[in-house]
């Protein structure tokens, strides 16, 4: 909070809420002197879930934590930029008509955040004219940043690297900054569906149905801004936690009650697979498996997919790995497409 919040007399906080609620901002705008732009978002330029149809091949990479080295080079493993480029502004595209999707987080931990902002702004419209699509959701780190530039805990590294290219980090949350950093994060979507695939950086939609958590969604960032129970929250679309229990797990569970309840979560978005980052740890199951930190993998026959491997090299649990999803006539397979030379088919029907 800004310090004219901290050193308010306890007794006129309540005041200053519901002020702050009344006029559409959060404690941390109303200090600033700006409106959040998630309460002016256009949700028809911008929408809150994106949803497609497509033939092609699906690309999914996972938190890449301001390591914009590691994404090049693993973008260039699974062909689709024909070189790992030095700079972002001599990125190009070679992916034909691949949908690429990244679940957020592009930003903290690693020092080239802006560079990797920067390449995945210059892939969407390189992507766009030959066919394809390149889309980004929102993470918890931007969200967060976002609702909060001063947040130490999450934007830390990222305002560091702003600082340090003068650029104001709350023109950036603000959305005024002039290379539309602000407005291309305040714009991302927050989850992504694609034929039977749904895509979201935490990946818990507490078992609502795609229209209403479209309209959760909406609704919550309006009134509260990014900083809202339905994306931070601890059961939070962007947020939710392998940790101490899977997300989708409660105390006590059998196997069959996990895998149930995970299904049915699935079944009411409308999709088969669910596919999250966030989480590069080590999680243990209810049927006592696990998956070890840094792994991509998937759980009960490609219900659920973990693609954040700690790739950053802030983090290192690995080089990078990317989903790579394809169709073959009637049949569908997902294979991890490591940045070491190597591949692991993970499902396939």
């Amino acid at each position: 909070m800004c310090d004219g919040v901290r050193r308010v007399r306890p007794g006129l906080m309540p005041v200053l809420v519901i002020t702050a609620l009344l006029l559409g901002g959060t404690i941390a705008a109303r200090c600033s002197g700006r409106e959040p732009l998630a309460a002016s978002r256009d949700w028809t330029k911008s929408p809150a879930i994106v949803d497609l149809q497509t033939t092609s091949t699906i690309v999914a990479v996972g938190d890449v934590h301001g390591d914009y080295k590691r994404l090049v080079h693993l973008l260039k493993r699974v062909e689709l930029v024909p070189e790992a480029a030095d700079q972002p502004a001599d990125i190009e595209w070679a992916g034909g008509t691949t949908v690429l999707i990244c679940t957020g987080d592009l930003i903290d931990k690693g020092d080239r955040s802006l560079d990797v902002i920067s390449c995945f702004r210059t892939l969407q419209g390189k992507a766009a004219a030959a066919g394809g699509r390149v889309i980004v959701t929102m993470g918890n780190h931007e969200a967060e940043f976002l609702a909060d530039p001063d947040d130490d805990d999450k934007a830390e590294q990222f305002v560091a690297e702003l600082e340090q290219a003068e650029i104001k980090p709350e023109k950036v949350a603000a959305g005024t900054d002039k290379l539309g950093i602000g407005q291309f994060l305040a714009g991302l979507p927050l989850a992504v569906k694609v034929n039977d695939w749904f895509f979201a950086h935490a990946g818990s939609t507490q078992g609502l149905t795609l229209a209403t958590l479209d309209g959760e969604i909406k609704d919550s960032v309006k009134a509260e801004g990014f900083d809202t129970h339905v994306l931070l929250g601890k059961r939070g679309l962007l947020e939710a936690r392998l940790k101490p229990l899977p997300w989708w797990e409660r105390e006590g569970d059998t196997a069959a009650e996990s895998q149930a309840r995970l299904r049915g979560y699935a079944t009411a978005l409308g999709v088969k697979h669910l596919v999250m980052g966030h989480q590069p740890g080590k999680a243990t199951f209810s049927d006592g498996t696990t998956r070890e930190a840094g792994e991509m993998t998937q759980k009960f026959d490609g219900l659920i997919f973990f693609i954040d491997v700690g790739m950053s090299k802030a983090i290192n649990k690995s080089k990078g790995a990317a989903l790579k999803i394809e169709q073959h006539g009637d049949r569908e397979s997902a294979t991890a497409v490591h940045a070491e030379d190597r591949q692991d088919l993970l499902w396939s029907k």
